[in-house]
Parts: structure tokens; C-alpha cells; sequence
């Protein structure tokens, strides 16, 4: 299997295009819309910012817009409940699961890159 790569810089989409293509009445254009702010892929910063559209996608008519935002949110919740058990780790002193994970995990912290290879 062929390894994705990570483009390490990555521009910034622009907040006001991103908020008018996810209420755009096209299907694909808000599908587009969703993976430019999920987590796995742009990072914690964008996720944040739209997390209020990506709740209202969540209930839209479309099938495939509706499984991309709870792909969003499914992933955001993920990251959130590594970062909160790594903090964990580090504040008790414990050495969490694998030998390096906390050098891994602030390797794929660096680099927004969360999903398995």
C-alpha cells in the first residue's frame, strides 16, 4: 500500500470562501467545503472556527454531506481525546502505550497528519 504525503505547507483556505461554499445549494461544493475544515487534513484551527457549520451540515438533506460532517466531527472528537489522554500521560509521569508514542504524537501534532498510514 502507498503512503499518503503530507504537503508541509499547506495554505491556509480563506475563512469567507469556506463559509459561502458550505451554504452553497450545490451538493459537491458543500462536500468540498467539509474536507477542507476536517481535522485529519487542515488541522485543529480551521475545525475550530466552523464548528457551528459543521454541526448545521449534520442535518443537511444531502446523504454524502451528512457523512462528511460527522467524518469531521468524528475525527476532531478523536484528536481531542489523544491530545487529552497524552496530557494525561505526561502530567502523571506515565509512559503511554508504545515505546516514542509521545514523540509520535508530537510528530503527527506538527505535521496535521492524525489518520493511520
Amino acid at each position: 500500500m502507498r503512503k499518503r504525503r503530507v504537503p508541509a505547507d499547506r495554505p491556509a483556505p480563506d475563512p469567507v470562501a469556506l463559509l459561502e461554499m458550505m451554504r452553497s445549494p450545490d451538493e459537491q461544493t458543500r462536500v468540498r467545503a467539509l474536507h477542507h475544515v476536517c481535522p485529519c487534513k487542515a488541522g485543529f484551527e480551521p475545525y475550530e472556527q466552523f464548528r457551528g457549520e459543521v454541526r448545521r451540515l449534520q442535518k443537511d438533506p444531502s446523504r454524502r454531506v451528512r457523512a462528511v460532517a460527522l467524518h469531521v466531527e468524528q475525527d476532531a472528537c478523536r484528536m481531542e481525546e489523544k491530545a487529552a489522554t497524552v496530557e494525561r500521560a505526561e502530567e502523571q509521569g506515565w509512559r503511554y502505550a508504545d515505546k516514542g508514542y509521545l514523540d509520535n504524537y508530537r510528530r503527527r501534532s506538527a505535521t496535521r497528519y492524525w489518520l493511520p498510514l
